[in-house]
């Protein structure tokens, strides 16, 4: 749930898509009009870790509290066009207010996303850009999405992964396929993660970024198998739901059997 700007470069050298008012006091001052049912904060035991504001039906902002302190550690902003298309996301320090990093999303005439930007930053120093582009199926779902290094500008960015996603006809994404450029510029296969869901609402599908491989039902089990190390990586996923089907709290178990149990509040 928590944001670490330092991890940002690493994870996109891999490819890796991972499931993210300046302080809390203004956050809790403004109180955005809500659709019924959105999901509004994510608590571990009693304390808040992530908070949803809401403009009209569209997220406007995420925040991320540390668990321990309640202080403010990261936020994000989305910024729209009038359609409610998102065009940039751009994530924050609680602290100082210093911009971390930024995404701009690029769509074609269809409407589907074809390419993004990425810059991070260390203080006002750009520290590392990439893009990254999109190819979907028939159906409009993700099918592959490649990550270069470097600036789009020219288009002479360096391919460091790509990923392969599997789709079933619900919309579930079943498998991913890593594959990481080598030294030789070779696409060796990294990793392979395989997923299952149950047939309730995933509360957090419709507030997914674009090209990111969302699901409309909740994981219950995710594995990942790392190719050069043979090592296996398993997670499992539960829930309790209320009588619309929505999750009231997740719990997870992680590769090494720690369990952690998160609790969602909408605005409802």
């Amino acid at each position: 749930m928590k944001l670490r700007n330092k991890f940002l470069p690493a994870m996109l050298m891999l490819g890796v898509v991972a499931f993210s008012s300046c302080d809390k006091q203004e956050n809790e001052s403004f109180q955005p009009e809500m659709e019924q049912g959105k999901i509004s904060h994510i608590l571990v035991d009693s304390a808040e870790v992530t908070s949803y504001n809401f403009s009209g039906s569209q997220l406007s902002q995420i925040n991320h509290f540390d668990e321990e302190s309640g202080n403010l550690e990261s936020f994000e902003k989305y910024e729209r066009d009038s359609k409610g298309k998102l065009l940039k996301s751009s994530v924050f320090a609680g602290g100082n207010k210093s911009l971390l990093s930024e995404q701009t999303f690029t769509y074609e005439s269809n409407g589907q996303l074809s390419k993004s930007n990425m810059a991070y930053y260390n203080g006002s120093k750009l520290e590392y850009s990439a893009y990254a582009t999109y190819e979907y199926n028939t159906q409009n779902k993700l099918e592959k999405k490649s990550v270069y290094e470097g600036s789009d500008a020219d288009n002479k960015g360096k391919l460091k992964s790509y990923t392969l996603y599997e789709v079933l006809p619900n919309g579930n994404y079943t498998q991913e396929k890593q594959y990481v450029i080598d030294d030789n510029n070779d696409a060796k296969l990294f990793s392979t993660t395989t997923y299952s869901y149950d047939a309730n609402v995933n509360p957090f599908n419709e507030l997914a970024e674009p090209g990111v491989a969302s699901s409309p039902n909740n994981m219950v089990a995710a594995s990942t198998v790392v190719h050069n190390t043979k090592k296996t990586y398993k997670y499992s996923y539960s829930y309790t739901y209320d009588e619309r089907g929505y999750p009231l709290t997740q719990t997870v178990v992680s590769p090494n059997g720690k369990r952690q149990t998160y609790r969602y509040l909408y605005s409802n």
